[in-house]
């Protein structure tokens, strides 16, 4: 470890020279904008004095928004890839270098100058007031920083939400660049914050981190991955890129053009989570797998299973015939059956991996599989519609009307 990669001071560092720079920078800027549409738009500008709150001070803030956000993502990158892990742990008191002092400043500046601009937007508010708050904790507590710069690098998503919402103000947003952008947003939303949300839960449970903190820690990155979740489901379904089928309620289709089996999703995740509770469980002590070989040839071979799996589900009949016509025709016993076929016979496995006590160890997992396949197939089941009912009487079975058929008390009890 570098002589300079800790310090001897009781205090945190805080970068007040990026943070004063980067306001005079955000004032200078604001004010240069704001007179080249006075300036060049005059229309354009008495429309947004209309709505000071709503329209111009969202519009302005985007603009400076996407400026400084550009600059963050890269000093955040840059600070992200010289922070190293042996040094960013709790209670270690380090000093920021060149590249995490301009993305602290850049953050604080984006936060703080942001919150007038987006007061029409409550969760904007609120999300703002929580990340100065957890900059502030971080930087006081000595807790570590990584995943932060991880949370901030991943932010690519917020250019093309910025892009959307100026080309919404500017009454440019046609259906199909709507469509487009909520796809493409959505999308990195996926591929970059929820991902590198995840990444960053693992690195604050290897950071040291205890108690009170670890667990302020853990419910705010699952608070975040949630919400992530459900706000790029909400645009999903709102823009019509994904949606259950209203009719059948077991296909997912997508753009109102292809249907994908909603049951062999909920397999293959109930296949996936399945293959890596064997793989937990079969080294489970720590000395089965200990080459990168044997590693490797295992989730080659579990990717194997799953795909063989979802094919043997396709072609065997299922058992339960009679109930859930309406379900596609998947046999959970099936896949079962080819996925350890897969593990069994696959030549890709190492010679080091013991095949019978992987099976047996898939075997285990069997529950994990079946129970998640169950929950898949009960939320595709179609309910019950007046025509089925209809049916049912026709074909002579009693059908009680809970209303119609309970026991009549005299008024006077």
């Amino acid at each position: 470890m570098d002589t300079n990669d800790t310090c001897d001071s009781a205090k945190p560092e805080v970068p007040f020279v990026p943070f004063l720079v980067g306001l005079t920078i955000w004032a200078v800027l604001k004010l240069t904008l704001e007179g080249f549409v006075r300036n060049f738009f005059p229309a354009f500008y008495d429309d947004l004095r209309l709505d000071i709150r709503r329209k111009y001070n969202f519009y302005f803030g985007t603009w400076m928004g996407t400026i400084f956000k550009v600059v963050s993502a890269i000093t955040c990158g840059a600070a992200l890839f010289t922070t190293r892990a042996e040094t960013d742990i709790v209670g270690l008191i380090r000093p920021l270098n060149v590249a995490e002092q301009w993305c602290w400043g850049c953050r604080a500046v984006i936060y703080i100058q942001e919150l007038p601009d987006v007061t029409s937007v409550p969760e904007l508010v609120i999300h703002h007031v929580l990340s100065i708050a957890a900059m502030v904790g971080i930087l006081a507590y000595n807790l570590p920083r990584r995943q932060i710069y991880l949370l901030w690098t991943t932010l690519v998503n917020e250019f093309v939400g910025n892009a959307r919402r100026i080309l919404t103000i500017h009454d440019c947003m046609s259906p199909g660049v709507s469509w487009w952008t909520a796809l493409v947003n959505s999308s990195l939303i996926w591929i970059f914050r929820i991902s590198g949300a995840f990444v960053a839960l693992i690195w604050v449970l290897q950071g040291g981190t205890r108690g009170i903190t670890l667990f302020v820690n853990i419910a705010a990155m699952l608070f975040y991955i949630i919400y992530m979740i459900k706000m790029t489901s909400r645009e999903f379904s709102r823009n019509k890129i994904f949606n259950i089928d209203p009719v059948g309620g077991s296909y997912l289709v997508v753009a109102e053009r292809w249907k994908i089996n909603l049951i062999g999703i909920f397999m293959g995740l109930g296949l996936a989570c399945a293959e890596i509770s064997t793989m937990l469980i079969y080294d489970l002590d720590g000395t089965r797998i200990t080459s990168e070989r044997g590693i490797h040839s295992i989730t080659l071979v579990t990717l194997q299973a799953a795909a063989t799996g979802l094919i043997g589900a396709s072609l065997f009949p299922r058992l339960n015939k009679d109930s859930e016509k309406n379900l596609p025709k998947l046999s959970l016993h099936g896949g079962f059956l080819f996925a350890a076929a897969t593990i069994l016979f696959s030549p890709t496995l190492a010679d080091t991996v013991d095949r019978t006590a992987f099976a047996a160890c898939l075997m285990l997992s069997f529950p994990l599989m079946d129970s998640i396949t169950r929950w898949g197939r009960s939320l595709a089941t179609p309910p019950t519609t007046v025509a089925e009912v209809l049916t049912s009487e026709k074909n002579g079975l009693n059908l009680i009307d809970p209303v119609e058929n309970t026991i009549q008390t005299p008024p006077d009890i």
